[in-house]
């Protein structure tokens, strides 16, 4: 992976998040979408995949393009096939850009055979924030290197959680026990957490591949830890997209944070 590559790929993904900054008023939700369903579809999402789906292939040379993994199009088979693939998400925290929360961010991540993700970015174009890494070379913030916090104390711990999760009451089984706060985009909480601004986030609902692989990357790169909810390591460019809900952590507070995921399992049953 070059860092020539990694260049044009982020810029690929700055110039696509400028493009939902400009158009973010007129987003509609397409036919289709259940009514307070967590993840709509809408105009903005497939107009800026399109975008990215031009833009990112075009940085390779013809002949050897990786395969297209996006939440937006139907999953096409021959990615399992291929030595490398881009894991796209056009824009994850759709539900909080309806709102004029300032939390969506385009994520993008590259993975090759036998080498796993190797690139990753998520860009947030309304702070702006542009948190990238190639693997083995640790991370940038803004294009300057970072890290995760050395918090350890669970009773300081900047805990992010999902906002459409607090507002619909699904976290109650921690009040008490942990203090967190709410935010759009699991992608734009992954980054937080791998240049330091939060120290960790969990969630126990699925989640796909495209919503975590690029901040998989950010926080392994700045020092994190990333696992689904059990504690097991994460894959991509699996058969079955759907993950067993996330725990990333600035890797002190993992074993806890794992247990406040017990919980709320609990909770559920």
């Amino acid at each position: 992976m070059t860092k020539e590559l990694a260049a044009n790929l982020e810029a690929a993904i700055v110039l696509a998040g400028r493009f939902i900054v400009t158009e973010a008023a007129r987003i509609e939700v397409l036919p289709g979408t259940l009514p307070g369903e967590d993840n709509p579809h809408t105009n903005l999402d497939r107009e800026t995949d399109a975008l990215l789906h031009h833009t990112l292939l075009a940085c390779f040379p013809v002949g050897r393009q990786p395969a297209y993994l996006t939440e937006e199009l139907a999953d096409d088979p021959i990615r399992l096939e291929s030595d490398q693939v881009l894991i796209v998400d056009p824009i994850d925290g759709t539900r909080s850009l309806m709102k004029k929360h300032p939390e969506a961010a385009v994520s993008v991540a590259l993975w090759r055979r036998g080498a796993g993700l190797v690139w990753g970015c998520v860009h947030n174009p309304f702070l702006p924030l542009t948190v990238s890494a190639i693997k083995g070379q640790g991370v940038l913030v803004n294009g300057r290197p970072s890290g995760v916090s050395n918090r350890s104390d669970p009773k300081e711990c900047r805990l992010v959680m999902s906002r459409f999760e607090t507002e619909t009451g699904r976290l109650k089984a921690l009040d008490g026990i942990a203090d967190y706060y709410a935010q759009g985009s699991i992608a734009n909480k992954m980054a937080h957490i791998a240049c330091g601004l939060a120290d960790a986030t969990l969630t126990i609902n699925p989640r796909s591949e495209w919503d975590l692989a690029a901040g998989t990357l950010l926080i392994t790169e700045a020092g994190g830890i990333v696992t689904d909810q059990m504690g097991q390591a994460l894959s991509f460019n699996q058969p079955i997209l759907e993950m067993n809900g996330l725990v990333a952590t600035n890797g002190h507070l993992h074993e806890w944070v794992l247990g406040l995921a017990e919980i709320l399992r609990g909770a559920g049953d």
